[in-house]
């Protein structure tokens, strides 16, 4: 970006610290910001109605929340709350005008629109199509791809910070979701410490990830 741009930025941004659980925004709130994790890590959840959560997406250090702020003043479809201690910086509405008349700021800001949409297509196709086995291995595939790494026995992938979490992530009830994970490990595939996860038989996860389709 432009200096002059990053320097608005920086001038006009409002740093805010959220313990574990607080939430950023609730669905319907205004949409009149956006925010950067600085630290930490935010997840975008939907209720369902019987107060079942749909973790949609996560964003972690670098990553923004809320950019539909900047091409629409309209109300949260979801809601985020932080997952740990977090840190955010948050740019209001009132400070946009600067950045969108920008044009590479508008290119990247559609970039990021278009990557967003593609996560959520991805993310619609498992959750409706897939049996939990896909469902559960396209996810730990896609922490392979972003984060694994190799290790004595396998590839490492960071857990969140429970079950309900992973459970709301793939859309199932966290027991059936405990149930996968045991026969998994049962099988020699997988194995896990409280926080890291290690996939001893990444084909098989490839295997299953696209084909038990409902």
């Amino acid at each position: 970006m432009p200096e002059s741009l990053i320097h608005h930025v920086a001038s006009h941004v409002v740093e805010r610290r959220l313990e574990d659980g607080e939430a950023l925004f609730l669905k319907h709130d205004p949409d009149d910001f956006v925010a950067l994790v600085v630290s930490g890590r935010l997840y975008t959840l939907l209720y369902g109605p019987d107060g079942r959560e749909l973790i949609t997406e996560s964003a972690e250090p670098g990553e923004v929340v809320g950019e539909t702020a900047l091409v629409d003043a309209s109300r949260r479809q979801a809601a985020a709350f932080a997952c740990g201690p977090t840190r955010v910086l948050l740019l209001w509405r009132r400070h946009f005008p600067q950045l969108t008349k920008e044009p590479l700021f508008i290119q990247r800001l559609l970039m990021l629109l278009c990557d967003k949409v593609r996560k959520a297509a991805a993310f619609i196709e498992s959750v409706c199509l897939y049996r939990l086995e896909s469902r559960l291995a396209r996810h730990l595939i896609s922490a392979i791809d972003q984060c694994g790494r190799a290790e004595l026995g396998g590839i490492v992938v960071p857990l969140p910070p429970s079950q309900s979490n992973l459970a709301a992530m793939v859309n199932v009830s966290r027991p059936k979701l405990n149930a996968q994970l045991q026969a998994w490990r049962r099988d020699g595939v997988i194995s896990w410490t409280h926080d890291t996860l290690l996939i001893a038989d990444v084909d098989h996860l490839r295997s299953v990830a696209y084909i038990s389709i409902t």
